[in-house]
Order: structure tokens, then sequence, then C-alpha cells
């Protein structure tokens, strides 16, 4: 949770520089863009611009941090096991 914090701050540092204008598309690049796609609210993939893509990215983890399904808040509980084991492509 801390680093998803220091992380917030951070991004929070350059959001006048990156905006709607400056930042159209999330990309790694020429040869890379992020599509945006969440598998609940947004199903398929859809292009937002950079902040936005930051934006519903911090909230999709934040909710998932916060989800007390995934993460149970007392020790011993169970935990789903789609958190535990890693997703092969």
């Amino acid at each position: 949770m801390d680093f998803f914090n220091e992380l917030s701050l951070l991004y929070g540092t350059i959001t006048d520089f990156c905006t709607k204008e400056t930042c159209p598309i999330m990309s790694a690049g020429d040869k890379y863009e992020y599509l945006w796609a969440d598998g609940d609210k947004v199903k398929n993939p859809i292009k937002v611009s950079a902040p936005e893509y930051v934006d519903l990215l911090m909230t999709w983890v934040e909710n998932q941090l916060n989800d007390e399904k995934l993460f149970p808040p007392q020790q011993g509980a169970p935990v789903l096991a789609s958190v535990m084991l890693p997703h092969h492509y």
C-alpha cells in the first residue's frame, strides 16, 4: 500500500505537464500504445489519453487493494486463489 501511495504522489507531480492535450495517447514510444480495459466496466479495450489511463489504472488498483475478498484484513482469513496464482498466457 505504501508503494501505491508513493506512486500516486509521484504521478501528482507530473499532472500539470501531461494533459489530454499534451499526452493524447498512452504509449511507450512510437511502437507501443496502451488501451484501457478492466474486464468489468470496460470489457473491450478503448483508446484513452495518458492522464485518463493513469487515473483509471490508479482507481482500479485502489479498488483491488481495498477489496477484502482479495486482501482480507484478518490474518489467516482465506484469500482468493486467483490472487495467489500467476496468470499464464
